[in-house]
């Protein structure tokens, strides 16, 4: 634990995993910083970015809520966070019992779940994907029959990060995805009863990342995804920085701001991932927490501003530092956000690809998701990605060949 600061105001965060930890450090110095767990037990993967050693009081919610409610009573926290996707249904719930700001706990799960999330956003008039959701593939099967669609994506309801998301083609390949599915523990640490079929959509996919408060909404960077085939999956290439002057930018914001209001999300920061088909821009999903792309060092030389300090601020400073800025970011720089792609097992070299990379004339920074020797495995999915690397440039054609020389080094070290 951390040392002594009771006579601190507290802040409470809600599983800081992940980039979440980014909000436990930028807090430790002024806040006595608790953390509360929204589950007994939490994948290991994650868990080892969790910042223990920041916490002045560590808390299991599940099981023991009316204990925790009690204790946070006596502490008297000025902010309770959502500091992952973990945390988004508890920290919604514990905000609202303790009066303090928050988003409303009878959208939390539209917030979560995927099939009530395009619902909602559907409710609100806007344009979203055709889906079903269902327990045995027949009953997907059937629906997909009747609305006559072809390709089909099924995934799990309520998981992150790309897990067990199928592309299907074929009939057989559905029965496949849902067998895969159903019954499984997904990585949120919940069993799959049911699964989501959407129809495939087409289409350039986007990132949108933003702060509120309020109900008042701050776009703090958006960036276009780049994927590419690898051992017959389709996963994330890297992301480019995306200049608001770009001619979809202003749909897609106004698009994003009805998928917030349409979600509750009216204070705290979101991750909006959508497509933009030839009808418009459609939604993925939404995120009500920081992006995984959060990185304030890197975002702070690309746009002037980051999405952890502006989180900060809508919680803990009065929103000031929102309120001076646009609605909209400014490009400062070129910037891209490669996702580290490993071709076999092997022991992470994170000390040796860390010094190839600062070679690099447009490396700004690396984080890896895995420890320096852990073992890596062939990357299928975003969370086998062993890692993300920031490149940052005033020259755009800088930026492309750092991530030519990139790619590079990852087939002799990776």
């Amino acid at each position: 634990m951390t040392e002594d600061h009771s006579d601190l105001p507290t802040v409470v965060l809600v599983d800081a995993l992940s980039t979440g930890a980014l909000l436990a450090r930028r807090a430790q110095h002024r806040y006595r910083v608790v953390h509360v767990r929204s589950r007994s037990e939490l994948p290991a993967t994650f868990s080892a970015s969790l910042p223990t050693e920041l916490f002045a009081e560590d808390l299991t919610y599940p099981d023991r809520a009316d204990d925790v409610l009690r204790r946070l009573g006596e502490l008297e926290p000025v902010a309770v966070i959502a500091a992952s996707e973990f945390g988004v249904e508890a920290a919604d719930e514990i905000a609202a019992k303790l009066g303090l700001r928050g988003n409303d706990p009878a959208l939390s799960h539209a917030r979560r779940d995927k099939f009530h999330m395009m619902e909602a956003v559907a409710g609100a008039g806007l344009r979203t994907v055709r889906q079903r959701r269902g327990s045995t593939a027949e009953a997907l099967l059937q629906w997909r029959r009747e609305a006559g669609i072809g390709r089909t994506v099924i995934k799990p309801l309520d998981s992150a990060g790309s897990d067990d998301v199928f592309i299907s083609s074929t009939e057989a390949e559905i029965r496949a995805a849902v067998r895969a599915i159903i019954g499984k523990t997904n990585l949120m640490l919940r069993t799959n009863e049911a699964a989501l079929a959407q129809e495939y959509l087409v289409g350039d996919e986007y990132i949108v990342n933003s702060v509120s408060r309020d109900g008042r909404h701050w776009f703090t960077d958006a960036w276009i995804s780049r994927k590419v085939t690898v051992r017959d999956r389709r996963i994330y290439d890297y992301e480019d920085l995306l200049s608001p002057d770009e001619p979809r930018f202003t749909e897609i914001r106004r698009y994003v701001t009805g998928v917030l209001d349409a979600l509750g999300i009216a204070n705290g920061p979101a991750h909006t991932e959508l497509i933009y088909t030839a009808d418009g821009p459609v939604l993925l999903e939404t995120g009500a927490r920081l992006s995984g792309l959060a990185n304030p060092q890197a975002l702070d030389r690309g746009t002037g501003v980051n999405q952890v300090d502006l989180t900060m601020d809508c919680f803990l400073g009065d929103g000031r530092a929102l309120a001076a800025q646009p609605p909209v970011y400014a490009r400062r720089q070129p910037e891209r956000c490669v996702n580290l792609i490993a071709h076999r097992r092997t022991p992470l070299p994170a000390h040796t690809l860390r010094l190839a990379l600062q070679q690099l004339p447009a490396f700004e920074s690396v984080r890896f998701r895995i420890a320096d020797q852990a073992m890596t495995t062939p990357t299928v999915d975003l969370n086998s990605s062993p890692g993300v690397v920031f490149l940052v440039h005033e020259d755009a054609a800088e930026i492309e060949r750092s991530y030519r020389s990139l790619r590079r080094l990852e087939h002799q070290l990776l």
